[in-house]
């Protein structure tokens, strides 16, 4: 089996702990900041990680800061929020991605965000849902809800060679290792998922221009989910193939208030991790004419 180079994957977080030793005394909003600005300009990469050296299905390396996708830099920002020291934010990292910590591929926490990744992040007291409470100018509440049925018997049925990293197998092991894959996505469930949000409708006006009651709610730091409600998505890898479900959620990104604005942080899609105004990159798709648009956001709270 190929080795996988843990000393390489571990550097960027021992060389980030060991220049900022007196982090873990400044506060919640000062962490975050600090962490989400020290992996600026990494480059993207859909679905970097896999189970380690002994995965089933993918032998990727646990974790890594030299390359992202949007939830793993998500992730990894978290894990790090709540960690002083390297071994402490490999514990935190394998509970953030893994449901019961168990490192197994089926049992990744992000691969359906708001059927999983959302309130398993919410029972470790990393995250809060506030979306629900924001209100407009008449102290109504502004939220709507997006629906999907998120079929995971389907997702993995859609499993292709692409979407295993075993490079110390052969052709016909390869196969075998995918269908013994999608044998074992047989033992999920279809369920409806149901996601809060708040519409474009309430945080622009028809100008286009910010609704400043709305804005004025959003918290210091928050997760941001960019809601495509019942999307359907094909698979990144190659670009054709059917997801094999629909989903409510297309990417997320870490929000920090500062005195100017709020700074979205996110691992951009074919580019690397970028910060830009939360209010500028929202406006990209106050036009969304596609099937399926983006019509708004979920916030969680970072706790």
């Amino acid at each position: 089996m190929k080795t996988i180079d843990t000393t390489h994957y571990d550097q960027p977080f021992i060389d980030f702990y060991q220049s900022h030793p007196a982090l873990y005394a400044q506060s919640l909003q000062t962490r975050v900041a600090t962490i989400a600005d020290y992996f600026l300009n990494q480059p993207y990469q859909f679905e970097p990680l896999g189970e380690g050296e002994q995965g089933r299905y993918s032998t990727l390396p646990l974790y890594r800061g030299d390359q992202f996708d949007c939830v793993t830099f998500v992730n990894t920002v978290l894990a790090m929020v709540h960690a002083s020291d390297l071994q402490q934010f490999q514990q935190s990292f394998v509970k953030i991605r893994y449901l019961n910590q168990q490192i197994d591929y089926t049992q990744r926490s992000d691969w359906f965000t708001d059927l999983e990744w959302n309130p398993h992040l919410q029972n470790l007291g990393y995250i809060k849902d506030i979306t629900a409470t924001f209100v407009d100018k008449d102290n109504q509440p502004v939220a709507k809800i997006a629906t999907a049925i998120i079929n995971k018997p389907d997702y993995y049925i859609q499993k292709t060679i692409t979407d295993l990293n075993l490079p110390q197998l052969s052709e016909t092991e390869f196969e075998n290792r995918l269908a013994e894959l999608k044998a074992e996505g047989k033992k999920f469930n279809a369920i409806s998922s149901f996601l809060s949000y708040i519409p474009f409708s309430a945080l622009f006006d028809t100008q286009g221009q910010p609704i400043a009651t709305l804005w004025k709610q959003f918290p210091n730091i928050a997760v941001i989910e960019i809601v495509r409600p019942n999307w359907r998505p094909v698979n990144p890898k190659d670009k054709k193939t059917d997801y094999g479900t629909h989903l409510n959620i297309s990417h997320l990104g870490i929000a920090i208030r500062t005195p100017e604005s709020i700074i979205f942080y996110h691992a951009s899609l074919n580019h690397t991790v970028i910060k830009l105004p939360l209010i500028d990159y929202l406006k990209e798709f106050l036009n969304d004419t596609r099937s399926a648009p983006v019509v708004g956001i979920h916030i969680e709270k970072i706790c």
